[in-house]
């Protein structure tokens, strides 16, 4: 749903050429969901892993490394490349040494670049955020949930006061974001899903309009609020049990990352050539699936792969019981 979100958010303001408050609610709304997810699954992957000391970080960050960085460097490297063409077409820009630096390092927000990407700028987010996931989770695994609350109440105290410091230091203002999915996982350890999974997806959507109601000036605030709602909401509901959707949402899941990095260039680049309508759409159609598909199998899952032999064996087997933890998108 997070990354779906994002597509047809961009996909109606890129198609129509129009801005949309509606699409920019959507399309920030599933970055929100994804901050949530991925903080809630990573406290999982590393319960999993059992691991401790030495290897919980390093095994943590080598495999983030792996998870992350190729297909971002990819996509990174090939708009440099298209840009450096020499008839690129007038939408595309050319980039300095430096802009590419920073965005194969994922520093953009730190070095105040223009994004190389569409939709890049969230990653250098998770990367410093994941950074603190490991200490969050020795600090938040035998704490009461008080404890938890506790946190992210400082986190949103951080958030607040970030502002007033520095904007490369924006990663604190998404900090509540990000812990609201670290509290929904000491939440599911000691909370009974009472509620059954038939009733979630009505139960999810319930929680949109906390955000949807957001205004541009004041939205970190209902950004907060409404990571905070998803975040307390998830623990209380069974897991799903329809098939044809747990499957096909299981499918959109496994290539959501190569969609979330591919769908923006892919569309500027068919919507601005000067093709009948019929034709922009079918090869829409064709490229939003194939390059995530080609993406994930060429660069993406060999990847994973190697982050978790290079694990295993720097860190022990220990590691190796994380590997079967669900799948993420970023």
């Amino acid at each position: 749903m997070a990354v779906l979100c994002v597509f047809f958010a961009h996909l109606y303001e890129i198609a129509s050429g129009h801005r949309s408050e509606v699409g920019w609610h959507f399309a920030q709304m599933g970055v929100l969901i994804f901050f949530v997810h991925t903080s809630m699954v990573l406290m999982l992957s590393l319960e999993r892993a059992r691991s401790e000391g030495a290897a919980l970080f390093g095994s943590f960050y080598l495999r983030r490394f792996f998870r992350l960085y190729p297909l971002s460097m990819f996509c990174v490297a090939l708009a440099f490349v298209l840009a450096a063409s020499p008839h690129p077409g007038e939408f595309v820009r050319h980039w300095t040494t430096g802009e590419l630096v920073s965005n194969l390092a994922l520093t953009i927000n730190l070095t105040y670049t223009d994004e190389m990407v569409g939709g890049i700028w969230t990653l250098p987010l998770e990367v410093q955020m994941y950074v603190m996931l490991p200490f969050l989770y020795l600090a938040c695994r035998a704490a009461p949930v008080r404890r938890v609350a506790v946190l992210w109440l400082a986190c949103l105290a951080l958030g607040l006061l970030q502002p007033h410091v520095s904007q490369r230091l924006d990663v604190f203002a998404y900090a509540p974001c990000f812990v609201a999915g670290v509290l929904a996982w000491r939440l599911s350890r000691s909370t009974h899903r009472r509620l059954p999974g038939w009733l979630w997806p009505a139960a999810f959507a319930a929680t949109w309009p906390v955000f949807l109601v957001a205004t541009r000036e004041a939205n970190m605030y209902y950004r907060w609020a409404f990571c905070l709602t998803l975040g307390l909401a998830i623990p209380w509901f069974q897991e799903l049990r329809f098939q044809p959707l747990v499957q096909s949402t299981k499918l959109v899941a496994k290539y959501s990352y190569g969609i979330y990095l591919s769908h923006v260039g892919i569309m500027v680049f068919l919507f601005r050539l000067p093709l009948p309508a019929l034709a922009q759409w079918s090869a829409l159609a064709v490229l939003a699936i194939l390059c995530p598909v080609a993406m994930y199998h060429l660069i993406e899952h060999p990847m994973i792969q190697a982050g978790q032999r290079a694990a295993s064996r720097l860190f022990g087997r220990s590691t190796a019981a994380s590997a079967s933890a669900p799948s993420l998108v970023a």
